[in-house]
């Protein structure tokens, strides 16, 4: 299992809930990202001038309802939420090699956005899980926010360590601050550089803040993976989009590794047989099936279906 973050990370991200991976995806990468976030979302320039008001106004009235999913029409973008970078700390964390990406999205968030931007101090478990968060391997999960932009504190997401919250019941997903004022006074800006990661806990408690700065813009990828076999965890569901010519675009050059931790079935699974080997070449023309075929080709199940 590969290192990418190191033990102190891990600890941070295990104890206090979260910690910070500046610089962890390579600045090509990046920048090539970058190159699609203006057929997505206005500029910061353009926003705060409102050259376009029709394309500016959903962002005035609540930023996450613009938020295109993998997959994503602009190659780069998938090709960062599936980077080798991000599956080997996925695994880091978790400490697991079976592994599913279960949430990929991607935001922005301008200076003189939507009210909503300030939010109340909560814990994403509420809408990520239908129970509660079991803190052992096997069924962690992690969420991590990739940004595209320097993200200065002003415009950071705040976060509460854990060892803060510890005695809140598990029930209660979201603080008031009346109540938890002393909470709202401990939170911490996550700012960092464009290519950084911030990597966070779904039972810590964090919030978004409206930014301040002028003429000011945030573009950040949102990724989280989880243990396979967890069905009681979940976001999106990939096999909705694989119909659309952005996944296939995907999927015809994407690796084993990627094509894994979406839930394709891996070579060597029962799945495989002389049928379906076929069938999803003829599919996925692009895609080498090699790997398949080779480990189809040692397994005693290798009949049709």
């Amino acid at each position: 299992m590969t290192t990418v973050a190191g033990a102190e990370a891990k600890t941070q991200w295990e104890n206090e809930g979260w910690c910070m991976l500046e610089h962890l995806l390579p600045a090509e990468a990046v920048e090539a990202a970058q190159k699609g976030l203006g057929r997505e979302f206005p500029s910061a320039a353009d926003f705060a001038d409102d050259r376009d008001p029709a394309r500016n106004a959903p962002f005035r009235a609540d930023s996450h309802s613009v938020m295109p999913t993998f997959p994503f029409e602009h190659a780069a973008f998938n090709d960062l939420v599936l980077h080798e970078r991000l599956i080997d700390l996925a695994e880091e964390f978790l400490a697991l090699t079976d592994l599913r990406m279960y949430q990929a999205g991607l935001s922005a968030k301008y200076a003189g956005g939507a009210e909503s931007d300030e939010q109340l101090l909560h814990a994403d478990y509420g809408n990520h899980t239908l129970v509660v968060p079991r803190a052992d391997v096997g069924y962690q999960h992690l969420e991590l926010f990739v940004y595209l932009s320097d993200v200065t504190a002003d415009a950071a997401t705040r976060l509460v360590s854990r060892r803060l919250t510890r005695d809140i019941p598990v029930e209660r997903t979201y603080l008031s601050l009346t109540d938890y004022a002393e909470l709202y006074g401990a939170e911490v800006p996550a700012a960092g550089p464009a290519g950084s990661v911030l990597a966070y806990r779904p039972d810590v408690y964090h919030r978004g803040v409206r930014m301040t700065a002028p003429r000011s813009a945030r573009f950040m990828l949102h990724v989280s993976f989880k243990p396979a076999g967890t069905d009681w965890l979940g976001s999106q569901a990939w096999p909705s989009a694989a119909e659309d010519m952005a996944w296939h675009r995907f999927a015809n050059r994407a690796t084993v590794r990627q094509l894994s931790a979406l839930g394709f079935p891996a070579p060597g699974h029962p799945y495989w047989n002389n049928t379906t080997l076929a069938g999803v070449a003829a599919r996925y023309p692009g895609l080498d099936m090699t790997p398949w075929r080779s480990a189809a080709g040692s397994s005693p199940a290798n009949g049709t279906a």
